[in-house]
């Protein structure tokens, strides 16, 4: 017995050790020298407390390869999770469940249109961004080629092709693909349209409300630059995607007339689905005449916001429709043409191969049509609506980006007008570019390539694509795109909502939230004129919604106080809200539970199931809700399953009867325990935790958070019946930075700076994220390298 207890105990021994061994082996060294081939010279990266690298080199081409190579170390398989979704080839390497995906972003386009704008970057010659790109990409392979490789790639068998320009274009048109809002929305409203008609849509907001709030422009002469049915099946094909999707976000930038120092204070928190690693990777290049510090994507050299001592650019989703659907009209003689008017077009066709792990490659068939790719084959909801072909006409596609080159310029800018100019080369998607700097200028840009539309055209609603009126008309200049440049206002500020109208007075339609962020961030900016690093963070970090509040107090007035007498607490609390979403407080527990049950019991008759959980996962459901319990001809009230005509007031007290007896199942009878934090979870997927147990090892899971429907800190959930909500989105970082003192600028991250599951920087920022805090941007040179206790020296190699 004790022989075998004693052969038991080695054998532990032997596997702890065993373990232990693994994890040293995979853990990532930040200190030592190694050699990179094509180094001029030698090149200094020093790493913060929070793993943030700060790279020294002696030339612009050895600063971006040793950017390549740590970035690389740290987010190699993140890197390869996103050129893999742009690419099309995610069932090459996860599997036959992401053929379909794989199909999907083929038919789109986005694989070809990566191919075709990696030709035109090539045509272009030995310019600086390219060399940039192509250091940059060697850095990346050396690292494949010599470095310790990420445990994800043990653990499915798997090892990286060399990275190229070709996958940089790819991960550009991943990031492009998470803005189009169109096929998450045009086939739902095209639904509605078709079935319900005008009456129903009159209650919803399909294109923006008077009552919503719209960002200012202004136009200044002295700076000009040149003229350049969704239902859940799509959701839950999209949800199979290893990297998240870009949502939202908020950022304003206040002029040194409303500030403590007098000088510009800016700030930034991109909105977008929280995962393990998290989408930004802070790092700080400096070479003799370049010094900035950015949040980059993996795989992509500069950084898309980020600052140097003189300026800084951050962005927003502008929000824009660049993505229209035309119905199609077959030639009776000839299936292989569509006819617009009586000329007929053809339709042209490609084949293409996915290789899928373990099984056979997987050939299909795309087809297009002079208004793009027929969609049909992929997309369920648009097959359901119709059996005529509908093509998707999305701005993206229809010529070769830029964004490599423009975002080049906008890190090496040295003024207001090269980040204009710069700004003027993003034809898609549509980014809000906002700027500050040291001079104490402030502006916005609403960058885009914005389409000219029939006037008969709905955004939102298939077109005829045989009309020859409906026909796209060409293109406004860049000169007529919103922007504010240096307002009277002493402020700009874009939170995803709807610009005032263009330079010739058009309201551009768009995917716009309803402008609650932006009410909230305008009137706190207006109300003090001695901002300072510090006191913003109040404003940044706040959860408040004032619409909600209406919204409760609204929803009480309709229902009969008599009948829920035994509730009277919980709906006094309801009735002084103030619209917070703190932890302890028990309003907004009740407020989601009951607003889902009216909008479910209103609508689902007419949607079905699947298309009202397709409505609440759409911007309309947010900016829609008050006008839709508001507005008086509202047709959606009457279910029509049965005999009688519904009412307002009955939907609203039913729905608050039935959320009532399911909180206290949930909860218990004293809704004094309905605590909201009861109610809320939040956790950062890594691709590899869909798989238990490795959910344990990789995914990274945190207190609640004051989780809230479109408050400016918007830490957002899917409304639903369950009365749990997962958080699944929200600020990617949040960064504030005072140009009275650039070296003090602040930021903090969801979760770490690392994507190595094994690096301390993996997840060493999450208690900070949940808590409101945040660490220094560190970009003085002296305080880095005194401070920093990890150093890496790159040395020239053969």
């Amino acid at each position: 017995m004790k022989k075998l207890a004693s052969i038991l105990g080695a054998l532990l021994l032997i596997l702890v050790l065993g373990v232990l061994g693994f994890i040293l082996w995979q853990t990532p060294s930040y200190k030592g020298e190694l050699q990179l081939s094509g180094l001029g010279n030698e090149v200094e990266v020093y790493f913060d407390k929070f793993g943030v690298p700060h790279i020294y080199a002696q030339s612009e081409a050895d600063a971006y390869q040793a950017l390549g190579y740590i970035h690389a170390k740290e987010r190699l398989f993140q890197l390869e999770m996103m050129r893999r979704v742009g690419s099309g080839t995610l069932a090459e390497f996860l599997g036959p469940d992401l053929l379909e995906i794989d199909q999907f972003f083929h038919t789109l386009g986005i694989p070809k249109h990566a191919k075709e704008s990696n030709a035109a970057f090539l045509s272009q010659g030995d310019t600086p961004w390219k060399r940039a790109a192509d250091a940059y990409v060697a850095g990346v392979n050396q690292f494949i080629e010599n470095g310790q490789l990420p445990v994800e790639y043990l653990l499915l068998g798997e090892k990286p092709r060399p990275y190229t320009l070709e996958d940089m274009h790819s991960i550009i048109g991943y990031m492009s693909f998470t803005f189009a809002m169109g096929l998450k929305t045009d086939p739902l409203v095209t639904k509605m349209a078709r079935e319900l008609g005008p009456d129903y849509l009159a209650s919803l907001s399909v294109q923006t409300l008077p009552e919503h709030h719209v960002i200012p422009n202004h136009y200044p002469d002295s700076l000009k630059t040149e003229n350049l049915l969704v239902t859940s099946e799509l959701t839950a094909l999209l949800e199979k995607l290893p990297v998240p999707l870009l949502e939202g976000s908020n950022a304003w930038v206040i002029s040194g007339s409303r500030t403590k120092s007098g000088q510009v204070l800016f700030n930034n928190d991109t909105h977008i689905g929280f995962a393990s690693p998290s989408v930004w990777f802070e790092a700080h290049v400096e070479y003799p005449g370049f010094s900035f510090y950015g949040n980059h994507l993996a795989g992509v050299p500069f950084g898309l916001v980020g600052h140097t001592r003189q300026h800084s650019v951050g962005l927003t989703m502008f929000e824009n429709d660049d993505q229209d659907f035309f119905e199609e009209k077959l030639n009776p003689s000839n299936p292989n043409e569509i006819l617009i008017g009586e000329q007929a077009f053809p339709i042209t066709s490609r084949k293409e191969t996915i290789h899928v792990k373990g099984k056979d490659p997987v050939e299909f068939e795309v087809r297009e049509t002079v208004h793009g790719p027929i969609m049909n084959p992929v997309v369920k909801e648009i097959a359901a609506l119709t059996q005529n072909p509908v093509s998707s006409w999305w701005v993206y596609i229809l010529e070769p980006t830029k964004a490599l080159e423009a975002l080049y310029h906008i890190n090496h800018a040295e003024t207001m007008q090269q980040v204009a100019d710069a700004a003027a080369l993003i034809h898609a998607p549509g980014l809000n570019i906002m700027y500050g700097d040291k001079a104490g200028n402030i502006a916005w840009w609403a960058a885009a390539k914005l389409p000219i539309r029939a006037e008969k055209v709905h955004s939102k609603i298939f077109a005829d694509g045989s009309d020859p009126e409906s026909q796209p008309k060409g293109w406004y200049p860049f000169t007529e795109n919103p922007q504010s440049i240096n307002p009277p206002s002493g402020f700009v500020a874009s939170a995803n909502n709807q610009p005032d109208t263009t330079r010739s007075g058009i309201f551009f339609p768009g995917y716009y939230y309803p402008g609650e962020r932006w009410n909230r961030i305008a009137k706190t900016i207006t109300s003090r004129e001695d901002w300072d690093l510090e006191s913003i963070q109040s404003l940044q970090l706040e959860t408040i919604n004032e619409v909600s509040v209406a919204n409760a107090k609204f929803m009480i007035s309709q229902i009969d106080h008599r009948q829920f007498e035994d509730n009277a607490q919980i709906l006094d609390d309801l009735a002084i809200w103030e619209g917070n979403h703190a932890l302890k407080l028990s309003a907004p527990t009740l407020y989601y539970k009951w607003l889902y049950h009216t909008l479910r019991l209103a609508m689902e008759d007419e949607l079905g199931k699947e298309g009202f959980e397709a409505y609440l996962q759409t911007f309309m459901m947010i900016r829609s809700t008050r006008h839709f319990l508001t507005h008086e001809e509202n047709r959606w009230w009457d279910n029509r399953a049965t005999d009688v005509l519904e009412s307002r007031a009955e939907i609203i007290s039913e729905a608050l009867k039935i959320s009532l007896e399911e909180l206290s199942k949930q909860f218990g009878d004293n809704s004094r325990d309905w605590d909201w934090e009861k109610a809320v979870t939040i956790e950062h997927p890594h691709p590899l935790g869909v798989q238990k147990p490795l959910d344990k090892i990789f995914n990274v899971k945190t207190d609640a958070v004051e989780a809230n429907e479109e408050a400016v800190n918007k830490l957002a959930f899917k409304l639903n019946g369950e009365g749990i909500y997962k958080v699944t989105s929200g600020p990617a970082m949040r960064i504030i930075m005072d140009f009275a003192d650039v070296e003090g600028s602040v930021s903090v991250l969801p979760t770490g700076n690392s994507g190595n599951r094994f690096s301390r920087h993996y997840a060493d920022q999450k208690e900070l994220y949940t808590k409101g805090k945040y660490r220094p941007q560190l970009m003085n040179e002296e305080t880095i390298k005194e401070k920093s206790e990890n150093k890496i020296v790159l040395k020239p190699g053969n």
